[in-house]
């Protein structure tokens, strides 16, 4: 009996202190959520630095958390630290316990890492499986679209914008992605001198998206060979489609122009030009009307464009001083205001972006700053340095 009763007495004592000294998990945990909501909120108000500290001092505490490594390998790949951010992704998935939804979720969060890194082969691989999930499809499938933009395989780019459960990728309609993908593979088949396909890719991209000014461009430029009237019906739609592209379109309608001996032709494509209202003033028009029709033909050109458009007037004032500073008897002073011209006008890049003013002496179609589509454009300050007598 006392046996027994030494017993109770033992589970009694052994229940009282395992209550009163056990970890107290609740509190520990509201501690761990606070922490981690508190480097949550240093990641929305971007302040990366802080969010960090706090994500890796929760590493050290509890490195079980799957959520916290979700958060420091995002944190490790905005700043750069692709091998990091790989290897906790990797880890988070070698555990045999890891449920599927967090399984999946940290396969695309490596998918982004290898992306990020430059491991687009990998990246692919991962981004085709999640595709097939529906809650990772959408996202899944936009980023195998930068895959195939960035190592340039337009036919698999073409095959999958056709699918996108969206209308617009990157503040841009479809149609307009599918048209340029067209056109690049248009430059591929040039490259390669087969010109049958270049043209045929060409004309499906202007029909996909009729208001594709690169299409008409390329179009124009590959009959330019061989149908000058053609080639320039193509240049003539890009001064409806976007004026902008005029002062770049014009040299090209210009050198057409002097190939074709056909008076009648000649006149009906610059009076098109003429009537077009939509146009400022484009120094190569006064150019080619001075020098190959008749100065009263520039000058009443020059009439039409008296306005209070202070770049228009530049223009024209500068066009002038080009075309006259050879028959002036007192040049000095005329020649230092165009050396100063020069200066001021020479700085400036030929094509510059609307979006992100990234500014280039060539013509990109995809900005490389700000990874658009068709947000480059000619600078309207350049091209007056290329009206020279001639």
């Amino acid at each position: 009996m006392q046996n027994f009763l030494l017993i109770i007495l033992v589970i009694s004592i052994s229940s009282i202190l395992f209550v009163l000294l056990r970890p107290k998990k609740t509190n520990s945990k509201k501690i761990f959520n606070a922490e981690y909501y508190r480097g949550l909120n240093y990641l929305l108000n971007n302040e990366e630095d802080k969010a960090f500290k706090v994500f890796t001092a929760l590493m050290d505490v509890d490195s079980s958390t799957i959520e916290t490594h979700l958060a420091l390998g995002g944190l490790y790949r905005r700043r750069g630290e692709f091998d990091r951010a790989i290897l906790i992704h990797q880890n988070l998935l070698s555990r045999p316990t890891l449920e599927n939804e967090l399984k999946q979720q940290a396969l695309y969060e490596l998918a982004k890492d290898f992306f990020s890194a430059g491991l687009y082969d990998r990246s692919e691989k991962i981004f085709r499986n999640l595709s097939e999930n529906k809650i990772f499809r959408q996202s899944s499938l936009e980023y195998l679209l930068r895959v195939y933009e960035v190592i340039k395989d337009w036919e698999k780019a073409i095959e999958l914008a056709k699918i996108l459960d969206t209308e617009s990728f990157g503040d841009k309609p479809v149609e307009v992605l599918l048209a340029q993908y067209y056109c690049e593979m248009s430059e591929k088949y040039l490259t390669d001198e087969e010109m049958d396909k270049a043209l045929a890719v060409s004309k499906k991209a202007l029909k996909i998206n009729k208001s594709c000014i690169r299409a008409n461009i390329q179009l124009g430029d590959y009959y330019s060979k061989n149908n000058l009237n053609l080639s320039t019906q193509y240049y003539l739609s890009i001064l409806d489609q976007n004026p902008l592209f005029a002062s770049y379109v014009i040299k090209k309608i210009i050198d057409n122009s002097k190939s074709f001996d056909n008076d009648s032709f000649l006149n009906e494509t610059f009076k098109k030009i003429l009537m077009n209202k939509n146009l400022a003033f484009l120094p190569d028009v006064y150019t080619y009307l001075y020098h190959h029709k008749s100065s009263e033909d520039a000058y009443s050109y020059i009439d039409s464009f008296k306005s209070n458009d202070n770049k228009n007037n530049f223009q024209v004032a500068y066009t002038l001083l080009c075309t006259a500073i050879d028959r002036l008897d007192e040049k000095d002073l005329l020649k230092k205001i165009k050396i100063s011209y020069d200066g001021i006008v020479s700085n400036q890049m030929d094509f510059i972006c609307m979006k992100c003013g990234y500014k280039s002496n060539t013509l990109n179609w995809f900005c490389p700053s700000c990874n658009t589509w068709e947000t480059i454009v000619p600078n309207q300050l350049t091209g007056i340095l290329d009206n020279k007598n001639e």
